[in-house]
This record gives structure tokens, C-alpha cells and sequence, in this order.
């Protein structure tokens, strides 16, 4: 039997060799162990050999069944941690080993590569700025720092840095690519595209140096492609970043995130109503092995688990998608994605009970963060009929008062539902909020949100809440046309014309205003009126119907020019020359010039046409309810009295009268209805 000096002779031998054998000099170690099972060397010498054989879980039993040797060997411990992708146990060995940067370069390369893989871009990218080691590569160093920096957000430093690496050292094919995907994040696709060309031809130079075949760097040049691909997309160029990608993956690459990178974005591409059997089948390059996706970026494993659950769903494989989503709670456990996947699979089984309480769940539990949620559930309420509760849930939403979006919905859904009075409210609310907004869209918001509320209350009958809204908007410095010409017309159409005239101030000199037939302008309609069964083409056919005749009204009107004329002759015997772009009837001439009415605003000109007491139908029509209102025959008393009520002259000249003087005239309700024609009888 070999003594311990022979064995350790014969171990020396071993692990001096080039290369190390260290699966050979695994059995030396353990004799030396079962002589000396204390022996510090020996362990060392057998971690170390583990290590190299990539036996990291035999390594770690090692050191917990030997504590002792953890402070001797407090780098290969963190390693090994590293390695098993217990990244906070390895920081807390590192930091307890080497809590000062620049005394172990092993520590700090190890350091900064545990900060990169828990997410601490931008502390990893200091660690690496901070190594100084004359064996280390600098290039190899700006090439990691610069990975980090992008992470971090810090894209235009890391390309700053990559070219002053460039310029010193030689701009390498690693640099290049690097350089390109900081072009990516900062937006300008179309320059990344050029860089990666220039980095795919560096590479290509350095593996046709290197004595690489046509092959190998052809499978090498894949992630160049997938990434040009990836810019394309983001340029809108789909069919051909569709192509990249097929051709990519065609080629079957060695590198799994590779694969996984173009899988996801294929599918990405495509959605969910193109090809979706064949980016199932593609996207099984998702499922990488838990080495491949440690080496992932958080933002690459969330989207990717994002994907996964996604495709899973809309292929209806509802318990690879629950399989799925466990791994994306775990990746996203402060997010509502997840709960958002969880209600998307209830609502496919049509348990919709159960997805309604999952997402209000939710949005109880975190008032402030479930956004999408809220707004799932109360579209999920909306198809369920219930207006109420879909806008008690959209209120609830935190910032619902400062998204147009939200409060437009929210006041669409409050006419749905008969209450006028909350639409208001909430576009008040909207508005005030909106005023101690410092941004550029919000003063144009808050003059929408006080526009729409003065329509509202105009609608509902309240004129002098509108007034004053529109007054506030006026007196607040808004000079605006529409907004003046609004609170005219609402000052006319309540009386108060000394106002109407004082705002009428603000508004522009209309050129040319005497050739306006205001008489023509009264009676046309610009509308195009909707018939039934009537398609877009239909619809556009009546639009150019409706210019054409526009047109040709407004060549007779400049054909015209001259105002016509007309004499007629007064009960008195006086005869009387009038003159307009556009006459009445001799009769309604005569009629106006005897009540003094010719030349002036006519005193229910805001009144609607079938409103007016000069409507002959609604003169016919009261003439006939007075007649028979008392239930006697007809040609009875209350036929004069029904005349004499109805007499237009003294109504005008009480009505002018009334102007006159300034009282306001309350107009009574007009109780309107469907004016149907009779069908006329054969003579």
C-alpha cells in the first residue's frame, strides 16, 4: 500500500499535467482522504478537480460537510454558489471575503458577474470600470461593461466607451456587436443595422484568420442575423424580419438563447391569428435549460415567460399554460400579468363569476398598481351588461382623472345610463384636474372637458350652469373663436343681449358678410340625412350630392350680386320698397312691413322653425285645439277666441316690445312629436 508521500507525489503529477487531469486524480484524492480525512491540502486539491469536472453539486456537499475549509477557499465557494445560481449567497461570500474593491481581481470579475446576473446593471457596470489587471484583456472588459451599461439604461456612456476601447485598442467583431445593440436601445435602428454589417464582416475576418470552415462561421454569424432581424422589425419591415427569422432558425443554432431570442420574436411578430401551429412548434427553442436562461436578461426571461403563457393560452393547452405560469409569478411577482393570465383562462372556460372576484381581488389588494386590471374587469363588466359597476370600477382607478381615455369612458357610460348629472361631475373633476397639470396637452384638455360640460348642461336644460362654465373659460383668458361664439349664442338665445354684444367684441370682423344670405342660411342644412340599409358607398354618394349642390347655390348667389326689389302697398295705402338677396312672398312682405318688423332681428330667431308662432302648421294646428278645446261643435265660440289668441300681429308687437324693454321672455315647452302625412283620398 502507497504511503501518503507516494500519493500525493503521484497527485502533484496529475494536476501539472497540460491540460490537468483532474478525473484521474479524483481517485489519488480520495486514498489520500481515507488515510487523512482532515487533510486541508487534499480537500482543497478535490474541490478544486470537482470544480473542473463541473460537479458543483458535489463540490457544495463538500464544503458543508467541511466548514472548515470555506474561509480557505472562500473563492471556490462563491464560485460554486455562482455556478448553482445562488447569486445572493454568493454576494454575501464575496462581500465577507473581499468587502474592499481592487484586492482580488478573481473577486471582483466574480463580483460583477453576480451583480449582472441579479439585475444590478448599473452597480455591475462600476465593477467592471473599476478592475485593473495588466492579464485581463481590456477590450474583454470594455465588451462586459458596456453589456452592462445598456442594461442600466446607461446606452449612449457604453457606446462612448466602446469606441475610446476602439480607438486605443482596435475595434474588435465583439466590440462592434456590442456597440450596434447600444444603438438599439437607444431607438436608432437604421444606424444599428449599418454597425452590425460592419461587425458581421469584422467577425467574419477574425474567424477566416482563426482558420474557422465556411460552416462554422456561418453558425457563428446566426445571432448577428437574428439581431438585424430584430431592428428590422422595429423599422416595420415585418415580411422581411419574418424571412431573418425563418432563415435563423432553418439553421439550427448551437447557442439555445439564440434560438430562444428568434423563436419568441417570430411569434411576437406574428400574433396570435398568423401561423400559430408553426410558432407553437418553433417556440419549443422557449424551453431552455435553467443554465441557458440564468444567463438570460431579467427583461428576456419575462418576456419569455410572458410568451409562453400567451402561446399556451391561445393554443387552448390550459394546463401547459397554468405550467407556464407558475415560472411567470416567479418572475413577475409584484405584476399583474399573472393575474391577468389566471382571468383569461377563467374567461375562456366561461367561468366568468370566478374571473370577476380573481381580478377584483387583485385590484382590492393593490388599489394602485392594477391598472390593466381594472380596466379588464370593467370591460368584463360591460359585456356582462353592467354599466354601473364598470364605472364605480373605472373610478376607482387612481389616476382615472388625469387619462383622457378613462374619462371619456367613464362619461360615455354615465349617458348610457340616464345620468347626466355624474357626466358632469366627473368632466368638473377632470378639468380641475387637469388645471394643475404643467404639461403641454393639458390646457387644451381642460378647455375640451369645460366645452363638453357646457354641452351637457345645455342638453339638460340647465343654460345657466352652461353660461357660467362658458363665462369662467372667457374671463380664464380663453380667447379662443369657438368658445366666444359659443357664449354669444347661448347669451342670445337667454335674452341677454347687451352681454351677447360686449363678448361679440372678441370675436373677428367676418369679411364680406353683406353678400350672406341669412334667410337661405336659416332654412339649408349641410346634414347628410341617414336613410335605412344604406352602405359607405351610398353614404359618399349623398356626400358629393350634397357639395355639388352647395356649389351651385353658391354660383347663383354670386351670379345674383344685386339684391332684388320689391314695392308692395300698406292697409293705409303707403307704398314701400324693400330689398334682400333672397324676398318672401309678397304676402310675408307686407305682413312684416306692417309690424315694423322689415330690417330687424326677428325676435324668435332662436327658436327652432317648428317652434316659431308664424309657423303655419303650428298655427293650423292651435287654431283647431282652441276650436274644439271647450268639446262644442266646431265654427262655435271658441273659434274667435281661438283667433283672436292666435293673432301673429300682436304677438310680434308684444314680442319687439318685450326686446325693447330688456324683460326676458320665458318660451313655453313645445310638446313635440311625429308629424305623419295622411295619405290623400282620389278625387
Amino acid at each position: 500500500m502507497a504511503t501518503l508521500e507516494e500519493l500525493f507525489a503521484e497527485l502533484q503529477g496529475l494536476v501539472t499535467e497540460e491540460p490537468p487531469n483532474h478525473a484521474a486524480a479524483l481517485p489519488i484524492i480520495e486514498k489520500i482522504l481515507a488515510e487523512a480525512p482532515d487533510d486541508i491540502d487534499a480537500l482543497k486539491c478535490k474541490l478544486v478537480a470537482l470544480i473542473n469536472l463541473k460537479k458543483f453539486t458535489e463540490a457544495m456537499a463538500v464544503l458543508d460537510k467541511t466548514p472548515s475549509i470555506g474561509s480557505a477557499c472562500a473563492f471556490e465557494k462563491a464560485y460554486v454558489q455562482y455556478r448553482l445560481n445562488r447569486h445572493a449567497e454568493t454576494l454575501e461570500v464575496i462581500q465577507a471575503a473581499a468587502p474592499k474593491k481592487g484586492v482580488d481581481v478573481r473577486m471582483d470579475l466574480l463580483r460583477a458577474q453576480t451583480l449582472y446576473r441579479l439585475g444590478r446593471y448599473h452597480d455591475c457596470g462600476e465593477m467592471y470600470g473599476a478592475v485593473e489587471d495588466e492579464d485581463i484583456d481590456p477590450g474583454e472588459l470594455a465588451v462586459n461593461r458596456s453589456a452592462a451599461m445598456c442594461e442600466a439604461g446607461e446606452a449612449e456612456e457604453a457606446e462612448n466607451v466602446l469606441k475610446g476601447t476602439a480607438a486605443m485598442l482596435g475595434e474588435t467583431a465583439d466590440m462592434a456587436f456590442n456597440r450596434a445593440c447600444a444603438v438599439i436601445a437607444r431607438g436608432d435602428m437604421s444606424r444599428a443595422i449599418v454597425v452590425l454589417d460592419a461587425a458581421e464582416q469584422l467577425h467574419r475576418q477574425e474567424s477566416e484568420a482563426a482558420g474557422d470552415s465556411e460552416a462554422d462561421i456561418v453558425a457563428e454569424l446566426v445571432g448577428f442575423q437574428v439581431q438585424k432581424a430584430y431592428c428590422k422589425q422595429r423599422l416595420g419591415q415585418q415580411d422581411l424580419a419574418e424571412k431573418d427569422y425563418e432563415e435563423a432558425l432553418k439553421l439550427k443554432p448551437s447557442d439555445q438563447e439564440v434560438a430562444a431570442v428568434a423563436s419568441n420574436n417570430l411569434f411576437a411578430l406574428r400574433g396570435k391569428d398568423t401561423s400559430l401551429f408553426d410558432s407553437a412548434k418553433k417556440a419549443r427553442a422557449l424551453n431552455l435549460d435553467s443554465a441557458v436562461e440564468e444567463r438570460l436578461t431579467i427583461q428576456q426571461r419575462r418576456v419569455f415567460a410572458i410568451n409562453r403563457c400567451l402561446l399556451s393560452l391561445y393554443m387552448n393547452k390550459h394546463k401547459e399554460c397554468l405550467a407556464a405560469l407558475t415560472k411567470l409569478e416567479k418572475e413577475l411577482a409584484a405584476s399583474e400579468l399573472p393575474s391577468l393570465v389566471k382571468a383569461a383562462l377563467l374567461a375562456r372556460e366561461k367561468r366568468l363569476d370566478e374571473c370577476s372576484a380573481l381580478l377584483q381581488q387583485y385590484a382590492t389588494a393593490n388599489p394602485k398598481t392594477a391598472l390593466r386590471v381594472k380596466l379588464t374587469l370593467a370591460q368584463l363588466q360591460l359585456q356582462q351588461g353592467e354599466k354601473t359597476a364598470a364605472i364605480e370600477t373605472l373610478e376607482s382607478i387612481d389616476s382615472a382623472l388625469s387619462q383622457a381615455g378613462i374619462v371619456g369612458a367613464i362619461v360615455k357610460l354615465y349617458e348610457l345610463v340616464k345620468n347626466q348629472p355624474g357626466a358632469i361631475k366627473t368632466l368638473d373633476a377632470a378639468a380641475k384636474v387637469m388645471e394643475a397639470d404643467k404639461s403641454k396637452e393639458a390646457p387644451a384638455l381642460v378647455k375640451r372637458y369645460r366645452m363638453l360640460a357646457a354641452d351637457l348642461r345645455m342638453s339638460s336644460q340647465d343654460a345657466a350652469e352652461a353660461l357660467k362654465a362658458l363665462e369662467a373659460l372667457v374671463k380664464g383668458g380663453d380667447k379662443d373663436t369657438s368658445t366666444v361664439a359659443r357664449l354669444c349664442v347661448l347669451l342670445c338665445a337667454t335674452k341677454d343681449v347687451a352681454a351677447a354684444e360686449k363678448y361679440a367684441e372678441m370675436l373677428p370682423v367676418v369679411a364680406e358678410a353683406d353678400d350672406v344670405d341669412v334667410q337661405e342660411l336659416e332654412t339649408y342644412t349641410t346634414a347628410v340625412v341617414l336613410k335605412e340599409n344604406l352602405d359607405e358607398v351610398d353614404i359618399k354618394a349623398e356626400q358629393v350630392k350634397l357639395q355639388q349642390q352647395m356649389e351651385r347655390r353658391r354660383k347663383q348667389r354670386l351670379a345674383r350680386r344685386k339684391k332684388d326689389k320689391a314695392t308692395v302697398t300698406t292697409v293705409e295705402g303707403k307704398a314701400v320698397t324693400v330689398e334682400a338677396f333672397h324676398l318672401p312672398k309678397p304676402e310675408r312682405i307686407l305682413e312684416l312691413v306692417e309690424m315694423g318688423s322689415w330690417g330687424k332681428p326677428d325676435a324668435e330667431r332662436w327658436l327652432p322653425w317648428h317652434m316659431r308662432s308664424y309657423n303655419k302648421k303650428l298655427v293650423k294646428k292651435r287654431k283647431g285645439n282652441a276650436a274644439t278645446a271647450s268639446g262644442g261643435a266646431q265654427g262655435g265660440a271658441g273659434a274667435g277666441a281661438a283667433t283672436n289668441a292666435l293673432d301673429r300681429g300682436e304677438k310680434f308687437s308684444a314680442a319687439l316690445k318685450a326686446e325693447a324693454e330688456g324683460t326676458p321672455e320665458v318660451a313655453p315647452a313645445a310638446k313635440t312629436g311625429s308629424n305623419k302625412k295622411g295619405k290623400k283620398g282620389r278625387k
